[in-house]
């Protein structure tokens, strides 16, 4: 599988990952600091275009990107949401920023605001039925797994 990348802005570094992590540092593409207020949340442009190529010899299997919070950002209560990117999608990819504290927080430009995962999805046949098979757990649902 390949990972092209158009990069929209000559001053983001490139999509990098070190051995081991699953993912890619999205930054935010911006001329200026951006305020995000108390409780607020911010469309913050990440200044990359994607294509993703040579996945497809899987029947039923696709790929997506998964735009995914950061650990060290949503610690201070600054989570970006996490969201997919189809791979038939061209355009810039965007990140929503929330800011989860009582006080304004600053987003400089080429700060790191969110991680970009490619994974698998597999999409089976869709069959249309009347019923379906019995489970123990049934139609129960939320919590009703149990607690431990």
């Amino acid at each position: 599988m390949k990972l092209k990348v158009k990069y929209l802005n000559s001053a983001l570094p490139s999509l990098s990952s070190q051995a081991g992590d699953s993912g890619y540092d999205l930054r935010a593409c911006l001329d200026a600091p951006l305020e995000i207020p108390p409780f607020g949340i911010a469309c913050i442009p990440a200044g990359i275009c994607l294509e993703l190529s040579d996945y497809d010899a899987i029947p039923f299997a696709s790929v997506e990107v998964q735009i995914r919070p950061r650990s060290g950002l949503t610690s201070k209560g600054i989570v970006a949401q996490f969201g997919t990117v189809d791979a038939s999608y061209r355009g810039e990819i965007k990140v929503n920023v929330y800011n989860f504290n009582s006080h304004e927080v600053t987003i400089a430009p080429l700060d790191r605001i969110a991680q970009m995962v490619v994974c698998p999805i597999f999409k089976p046949e869709v069959i249309s039925c009347s019923e379906l098979s019995e489970t123990s757990r049934g139609a129960k649902g939320f919590g009703s797994s149990g607690t431990k």
